[in-house]
């Protein structure tokens, strides 16, 4: 915990005051929740927080809003200086103070902190939606977590296709793309209890690939590393930043350090445009990317936000063939975006506070990524083109745990 200048109560010998000073408010520790295929955590979310003691105090109140300095609710924690406080929803802000008080009053409230609370990671093969029907337009999927079921609605005819591939019971997480390079995204799981990957290719066949340590923690991070048009097998081990590639046309293995352990969030893509997609991690805690290129440089950028909450949604916005910095506020739905060709663009589309899910993809062919999200209460999807227009679809049944979400990673978002 950072060490502040204490403050708090000023009792004299008969009696006592409310201190004229704020008392230092800080949150000690974060709590994140590791992933899973099935459940997003094994508990409800908690915060732990800690504050400097008030000499003279007989207990705290922990106060508590969804908006800034107005606190709706409050927690007696009693004389200790320490209280885990357990929100009522996720996806939302919270901010926090401390009042101390004894039997003569109560103090001021502390200074304010507050903290991001939601669902913050996917799988990166699912950070933008896949073509499995090769049209070069993005398909409308789900996957049903409780069987394990596939469901497409394929773009070049409007219908829509069905494959049973995974168990959820074993861990299995959908890591879709085009394993074979024939332009189609091929079903595919990582089976994250065995570091096993089970490939349906939309060319004819199937494969079982052993590449992970569930042990270890390792995420699946499947992408063309080495330019050849087939996704390769990749890892990301959360705990120490390392990256474990399998490039599958030469059977060549890659091992790099490229992030720290426990808050990086990996996000590879193409964002030089050579072809390949390059080994990157984006900060939550400093909102940088951190892209290392193919030749062995690297490049790091400002973009994001962690007072916003800024999820990572890189792609390829603006059609220049470079994927484009780009974060999504999991706080108010605000899509900024640095484009590869010069500039930037903000968009508003989307609620957090209703479950939307981002889902950006190139949905009409025009070789630029739309801004989309995916309200997991309704199913539904809510698209806003590049070239202007918006649409609207409905696809997927929420009563039968229809997700686009693939892995999700609980965390705890701090900011002041």
């Amino acid at each position: 915990m950072v060490t502040r200048s204490r403050s708090g109560f000023r009792p004299s010998v008969s009696s006592f005051h409310a201190p004229r000073t704020i008392m230092r408010l800080a949150i000690l520790s974060l709590i994140a929740f590791g992933i899973s295929a099935v459940h997003l955590f094994a508990g409800p979310p908690q915060i732990n927080i800690a504050w400097d003691p008030s000499s003279g105090a007989t207990g705290y109140r922990l106060l508590y809003g969804t908006s800034a300095g107005q606190y709706t609710g409050s927690i007696d924690v009693g004389n200790q200086t320490t209280a885990t406080f357990t929100p009522p929803s996720v996806n939302q802000v919270y901010y926090f103070a401390v009042q101390a008080y004894n039997a003569v009053g109560q103090s001021t409230p502390s200074n304010e902190i507050g903290a991001w609370i939601g669902n913050f990671v996917r799988t990166p093969s699912l950070l933008k939606m896949k073509d499995f029907d090769g049209d070069g337009r993005a398909d409308l999927m789900v996957y049903r977590e409780g069987t394990g079921e596939w469901f497409v609605r394929k773009s070049s005819t409007g219908t829509s296709v069905y494959a049973d591939w995974g168990s959820p019971a074993l861990g299995d997480i959908p890591v879709p793309a085009d394993y074979d390079g024939d332009g189609k995204t091929d079903y595919a799981i990582y089976r994250s209890t065995t570091g096993q990957w089970y490939v349906e290719k939309s060319s004819g066949g199937s494969v079982v690939v052993n590449w992970g340590s569930p042990a270890l923690g390792d995420l699946p991070v499947p992408a063309d590393y080495d330019g050849d048009g087939i996704a390769d097998f990749a890892v990301y081990r959360q705990a120490t930043g390392q990256w474990f590639i399998f490039q599958t046309k030469t059977a060549t293995i890659r091992q790099l350090s490229w992030g720290y352990g426990g808050t990086d969030i990996p996000v590879p893509a193409d964002y030089n445009g050579d072809g390949k997609a390059e080994v990157a991690i984006y900060r939550p805690t400093t909102g940088q990317w951190w892209v290392m290129n193919s030749d062995g440089s690297y490049v790091a950028y400002s973009w994001g936000s962690p007072a916003s909450a800024d999820m990572p949604v890189p792609a390829d916005y603006d059609g220049d063939g470079r994927v484009d910095l780009a974060v999504f506020s999991l706080a108010n739905g605000r899509w900024a975006v640095s484009l590869s060709s010069g500039g930037s663009r903000t968009v508003n589309w989307g609620a957090p506070a209703l479950g939307d899910i981002p889902v950006p993809g190139d949905y009409d062919g025009d070789h630029r990524a739309d801004f989309a999200v995916f309200r997991t209460s309704t199913a539904t999807w809510y698209i806003s083109y590049a070239k202007g227009g918006n649409t609207t679809y409905q696809y997927g049944t929420p009563s039968a745990g229809d997700t686009v979400a693939g892995v999700q990673q609980f965390t705890v978002e701090q900011f002041k």
